[in-house]
């Protein structure tokens, strides 16, 4: 088998492994989720279980997801590790559970809010949405869907 085979089938195993799976968000996991975007658009989502309006804008991203299965969005939960079964379960429950997802990871939350963006406060759902050149664009609260469905398009994904 060739190298090119080879590097090809480990990445192609590399991302099946990752789908659907609950990673740790520490310091470094933006910059590994931007390098895995690079030059490519993309959605960050923050929620938590104990955030209502954060149901509701699940739904929204499963309505967009199922519509669209190729939907550039990465799924960050501010709930801790511990809650791992409660998020799978929210994420099955709106057909979220293939994108990436992470969790926080850091004793201290206010360290890992203050490295995605030293202006957020912690309030949620929380969300960015990053261009091509990953110039991003900051939400606070619920996303109005037909605004980001209009995001998609002008990204090229709609």
């Amino acid at each position: 088998m060739s190298r090119g085979c080879l590097a090809a089938l480990f990445a192609l195993a590399a991302a099946t492994a990752s789908a659907g799976e609950l990673r740790p968000f520490t310091g470094d996991s933006l910059p590994a989720i931007q390098k895995q975007f690079a030059g490519r658009p993309f959605i960050l989502t923050l929620w938590s279980l104990t955030c209502h309006h954060c149901v509701k804008e699940l739904q929204t991203l499963g309505r967009l997801a199922r519509a669209d299965r190729g939907l550039p969005l990465v799924i960050v939960s501010t709930d801790g590790p511990a809650e791992a079964r409660e998020i799978r379960a929210a994420l099955k429950r709106f057909g979220l559970e293939r994108f990436d997802t992470w969790v926080f990871a850091d004793a201290v939350p206010d360290r890992l809010r203050f490295g995605i963006d030293p202006a957020w406060r912690g309030e949620l759902p929380r969300s960015y949405l990053f261009d091509a050149a990953h110039r991003r664009t900051v939400h606070s609260g619920l996303m109005d869907e037909a605004q980001l469905r209009a995001w998609l398009k002008r990204q090229r994904f709609g």
